[in-house]
């Protein structure tokens, strides 16, 4: 498993059915300091014909959405009549739509510098399959003279497995890996597919088509490749757009290498999950949240609330159990050209207390006024590993996972509590008096526990600290209720307390 993914990835339409045969794309510019890109597309929806735009803003030293973007308007098909009498007219309005919603976002981030376009070909180049792109670098006291340097991109189609089943030729199906070429012809890898994102839908080829950056040129410069992503349609290729950052030019000796002290992403993987096989987790089941969505609804999940759902699909909750959940955030320098990028180690301990509850309950009141041994529930004890990373579109992508049972160990502690113990944690003894919470929604979290932690990893809960710690019990001598502790490297953050169950 090479996973190099360091490029910067903008998903640009991720609904294959509402696809344009050619998606149009304006460039709205850089912030002052270069660090964020905005770019819109607009187009009119093939069959259809109902008008839709988009824009983006990417946080570049991220290689992320901006938290809140992207900006989406469109018409429905209440709108026909009104877009068949007067089709681009309509777009302008939509157009204008996107705008407005993302102009308060664009001003605060000051997105106001102009793009400098430093090579352009577009879809009249579709035909031509370019094994490598030169980009000039124009001399700024004299552009029509010889160019101050050279940029080489190289981009290559690679056969990856996709994320989604719905692939007219699922054989045709292709990933990309972009390349910096040295004067010597070494290359850098920027960005390599390990698996088609569901949010490019049914990717087939791949062209750049134009290159950007901040202002003019210079060596610090933020450059930004805009790659035209042909994709299986209904009707034939369709084209969305990505962009795919190239890192200043000063920075590429430095990062072509990563730190002695850093493991690679490989390492890493391998060294967390340890022993135990890695596998494909079965993910909670996706809803679409509409013909025009840009990504899955649980994209925005933090690591530790995607876990939780991974686990409550998988294995489901105990009547009686305890969670104990740790996250520990590390940074990974990629071998190829681009910054560090940082990296979710999970580990999700979930001890299925049914047994030992009825035990403690037959010794104290007999059994006749205790049920059966199947209300309590009976199953092993359960950890997950997980390795995720930001990537476009995936607030919390998973890269690796591993499932395994833990062997039974009376001695197990999970924080401040006995791992196997059928009564609750007094969260008083910690100075600790727990709040009552009611979770508020989270888009693609199903289950209460997961609502919960994605609101309190985003600072909802914890207002003492950010947590990286957490334990959860539910059932035990609590019926239906479910309390959670939060923790920063062992010290308690904060308590609160839930009527109702993880599920």
């Amino acid at each position: 498993m090479i996973w190099r993914v360091v490029a910067l990835l903008v998903c640009v339409w991720g609904a294959p059915a509402v696809a344009t045969p050619f998606t149009h794309d304006q460039i709205i510019g850089f912030s002052e300091d270069g660090r964020y890109f905005a770019f819109k597309t607009y187009g009119l929806q093939r069959g259809s014909g109902l008008p839709h735009a988009t824009v983006f803003v990417v946080d570049l030293a991220q290689n992320a959405w901006v938290s809140g973007s992207p900006f989406h308007a469109g018409r429905d098909e209440t709108a026909m009549a009104e877009v068949e009498a007067a089709p681009f007219a309509a777009l302008e309005r939509v157009r204008r739509d996107a705008m407005d919603a993302a102009r308060p976002m664009l001003q605060d981030l000051r997105i106001r510098r102009p793009a400098t376009v430093l090579y352009a070909a577009g879809v009249g180049q579709a035909h031509l399959a370019r094994e490598v792109t030169r980009i000039a670098i124009p001399n700024p006291d004299k552009p029509t003279a010889q160019p101050n340097a050279e940029l080489s991109l190289r981009l290559s189609d690679v056969p990856v497995p996709a994320t989604v089943d719905y692939c007219p030729q699922p054989d045709a199906l292709r990933g990309y890996r972009l390349e910096l070429l040295g004067p010597d012809g070494a290359a850098q890898v920027l960005h390599e597919d390990q698996r088609i994102p569901a949010s490019r839908g049914c990717a087939e080829s791949y062209r750049i088509d134009a290159v950007v950056s901040a202002g003019y040129p210079q060596p610090e410069t933020a450059i930004v490749a805009l790659i035209s992503v042909w994709q299986q349609g209904f009707e034939g290729l369709e084209r969305h757009v990505i962009a795919a950052s190239i890192p200043p030019r000063t920075n590429m000796q430095a990062t072509q290498t990563p730190s002695r002290s850093q493991p690679d992403l490989d390492t890493l993987v391998a060294e967390f999950l340890g022993e135990a096989e890695a596998i494909e987790p079965a993910l909670p089941q996706r809803e679409e949240a509409g013909s025009g969505s840009l990504r899955w609804p649980d994209a925005d999940l933090p690591p530790v609330a995607r876990a939780v759902e991974v686990f409550a699909a998988q294995d489901g909750y105990a009547p009686h159990g305890r969670i104990w959940l740790t996250e520990e955030s590390v940074e990974i320098t990629p071998s190829g050209a681009g910054g560090p990028f940082p990296v979710s180690l999970i580990r999700l301990q979930a001890f299925n207390l049914g047994e030992a509850r009825r035990a403690e309950l037959l010794e104290s009141l007999g059994a006749d006024a205790v049920a059966p041994a199947e209300a309590f529930g009976a199953g092993p004890d359960i950890e997950w590993r997980f390795v995720m990373r930001p990537v476009q579109g995936m607030r919390a992508d998973i890269v690796a996972a591993a499932r395994l049972e833990i062997p039974s160990q009376d001695a197990m502690r999970c924080g401040p509590a006995p791992c196997t113990s059928p009564s609750p944690f007094d969260m008083e003894s910690l100075g600790l008096s727990c709040t009552n919470s009611e979770p508020a929604p989270a888009m693609g979290a199903k289950t209460r526990l997961g609502k919960t932690l994605a609101m309190q990893a985003d600072g909802g809960q914890a207002d003492e600290g950010q947590a990286s710690q957490w334990l959860v019990e539910h059932g035990l001598s609590q019926a239906g209720g479910m309390q959670i502790l939060a923790l920063d490297a062992g010290v308690p953050q904060s308590c609160w307390w839930a009527a109702e169950g993880p599920d």
